[in-house]
């Protein structure tokens, strides 16, 4: 088969860029693995503070608070099921 070996060497390289990808992730996640759910709720607050002090420094900042992405097209169903499961 021609392309076997051509597949295989890019299915080999698609395997290493995926093996890359997954250590990058765990580095980045690897400080915040041990913290309790108080330390990581102080990451996550200072995290909205400082989007919140770029957003501040918009001049459209009352606009950009303002504007809300509407709801998945499927939110609507999903919800219903939620609800439904936790009421049963």
């Amino acid at each position: 088969m021609p392309g076997a070996p051509r597949t295989r060497q890019y299915v080999k390289m698609l395997d290493a860029r995926y093996a890359t990808l997954a250590q990058e992730v765990e580095d980045d996640v690897a400080d915040y693995r041990h913290l309790t759910p108080e330390e990581n709720d102080a990451v996550v607050l200072s995290a909205g503070r400082a989007a919140l002090e770029i957003l501040r420094s918009r001049p459209d900042f009352e606009a950009a608070m303002a504007e809300v992405d509407p709801p998945a097209p499927d939110f609507e169903a999903l919800w219903k099921r939620l609800m439904a499961r936790k009421v049963s």
